[in-house]
């Protein structure tokens, strides 16, 4: 199919799909008392709903049946792979929801959710591209890197989830630079990928609508996580088809392109312990909650931080990309430590 057939095929088909299981997963919510409900960490003062992530769970996969049965009947093998660490995770979140998993049981199933994508095609990172003047990984330290860099992105999107739309717009974010690539590559995920945009831009309006307010919890933030995970792991193989796309050095783009969750998932982990807590401890200390605690609302705070990695971002590719790549890190270690510095000065309420 050319490709306009295949847009208007694929885009409306995101938007009712999408839309529909919201509205339905909604009141299913309100009806068997499935709440998201306030306490002293929430940046919201009433009781909404928390299966967002469930309809897009149930969207995505109707995308994927439609997509690879319908219109590409040849997507490789490691499709269904991902489809079902998917819907483990989904799982997983979704009980995380109800009863509050232990971190350690969460943490477990997470490996073992990565061992399922590990079987797809270009599923680890099997090289470092040359920083710190490494390039080529053996097998074991490919699956240990690429084990530990799944389970950092994954839990840095879910621990961001902590004001409207932050996650489902990082995650769009993401998926929009994703879908450029893909294009460019002629890689036949890419009408999949462009599909999943709108479809997070259907729940972006549900959750910041006033009367058909649903959030994502942990079933979404944590499937959300799993896409950003996977594709990313999925840049930094070199067997990749999007390899050498980049216009800088691409572990560094990728990080550049998810900086906000990795950045404000260490940082919290660090004042974790130095507080002498716990690092698994929840708490009010994101950079999302500084901006909220300083007067901006929620949509405001997620158009600030998007902005700001959109600029580290351009900033990156148009004016520094021709130095040394380790002087280009060194640069945005500067930057990135003024403005915690900042930051940390900011008291929290």
């Amino acid at each position: 199919m050319e490709f306009n057939k295949l847009t208007l095929l694929m885009i409306p088909l995101a938007i009712i799909i999408t839309w529909f299981l919201l509205d339905v997963v909604r009141k299913l919510s309100i009806k068997f008392r499935v709440f998201a409900v306030p306490n002293e960490r929430s940046s919201h003062d009433s009781i909404i709903p928390a299966t967002g992530g469930v309809a897009l769970c149930i969207s995505w996969i109707i995308l994927i049946f439609i997509y690879s049965v319908l219109i590409e009947q040849d997507i490789g093998v490691e499709l269904y792979f991902y489809v079902l660490a998917g819907v483990l995770i989904s799982i997983v979140g979704f009980y995380d929801d109800l009863n509050e998993l232990p971190s350690f049981v969460k943490l477990l199933l997470q490996i073992f959710i990565f061992f399922i994508i590990s079987f797809g095609d270009n599923s680890l990172i099997n090289s470092f591209h040359g920083v710190l003047g490494i390039y080529e990984l053996s097998y074991f330290e490919s699956l240990l890197f690429s084990l530990f860099v799944f389970i950092v992105i994954v839990n840095a999107i879910n621990l961001v989830d902590g004001i409207d739309g932050l996650s489902g717009s990082l995650t769009l974010f993401f998926l929009i630079i994703t879908s450029y690539f893909y294009f460019e590559s002629n890689y036949h995920y890419s009408y999949l990928v462009v599909a999943f945009c709108f479809s997070l831009s259907v729940f972006l309006f549900f959750n910041y609508s006033e009367r058909k307010k649903i959030f994502l919890g942990d079933t979404g933030s944590l499937g959300l996580g799993l896409c950003v995970a996977v594709l990313s792991l999925g840049y930094l193989n070199t067997d990749h088809p999007t390899y050498n796309l980049f216009p800088i050095n691409q572990p560094l783009f990728v990080v550049l392109m998810i900086a906000y969750p990795l950045l404000d998932v260490i940082r919290v982990f660090i004042l974790r312990i130095y507080n002498g807590k716990s690092f698994m401890m929840a708490d009010r200390n994101h950079i999302h909650h500084k901006l909220i605690d300083i007067g901006l609302s929620h949509k405001k705070a997620v158009f600030v931080i998007i902005l700001s990695q959109l600029s580290l971002l351009t900033f990156n590719v148009i004016i520094i990309p021709q130095i040394n790549l380790h002087i280009q890190i060194l640069i945005n270690g500067f930057i990135i430590a003024s403005l915690l510095l900042f930051l940390y000065r900011i008291p929290n309420k």
